[in-house]
This record gives C-alpha cells, structure tokens and sequence, in this order.
C-alpha cells in the first residue's frame, strides 16, 4: 500500500529554515543538514519518520527561489493555535492568517509564513 513520505522544499538559508521549523515550530531536526558535494545540502524536519519535510539548499548557481504560483501550503499540528500564533509573532514571525475556525467549523486553523515564503497553516489536533 502506497503511503505519504515527505514534502522536500528548497529554501534560501538553510540555517534560517532549520530554526525556522525547529525553534519557532517546535519540529525535531531528524538527520542534517548533509552535504552532497556538488549537488545540494540537504536537512530533514518533522515529528519522526512516518511524515517530514526534506529541506534542501541547492549548491548550483542559481537566482533565489521564490514560492512556485501551484503551490499551496505545507500543514504542521498544533494542540494549541491561538497560543503558537502569539509565541511566534513574539519570534517575529510573520503571520499570514489570523486563527479562525476551519471550513467544517471544527478546528481552528492560522497561517504563518516560514523563511523561503512558503505559507504553513497550523491545525488543531481532530
């Protein structure tokens, strides 16, 4: 049975993007960052294993990445939103959508933006 690994996103500063997702998130920092000579540096983000965020900085030459237009968001749970939402506006990050309550009306839900612009919404737990 085919089952969901990772989403792998490249970012701008590697180092501002592990503390972004482990600092200011609150994800462990799985394996990394790896250096591949030549290719890219790669760091691992997530909860554990089963669902993670593969950061990658690549080495080529290259113009800063900006948020691709089919891209959507990445999804972090949270037990408590409106709290996360304070704790990271206090560590300057920038809050894209104020707590609310999801579509069905069950969770709250927020969104934040991380280092490489990339939005990352904040649920609560089902």
């Amino acid at each position: 049975m085919p089952r969901y690994l990772h989403t792998s996103i490249f970012v701008n500063d590697m180092a501002e993007s592990i503390e972004f997702y482990t600092k200011k998130l609150g994800l462990k920092l799985l394996d990394g960052p790896i250096h591949y000579p030549g290719n890219a540096d790669m760091a691992f983000v997530g909860d554990g294993w089963d669902a993670y965020i593969e950061l990658v900085y690549d080495l080529e030459d290259h113009p800063p990445y900006e948020v691709g237009n089919r891209y959507e968001h990445l999804a972090v749970e949270v037990q408590d939103v409106p709290a996360t939402i304070e704790r990271l506006r206090g560590a300057g990050v920038r809050i894209v959508k104020e707590p609310k309550k999801s579509p069905s009306g069950t969770r709250t839900i927020a969104f934040v933006e991380d280092p490489n612009g990339i939005p990352v919404e904040l649920l609560e737990p089902r």
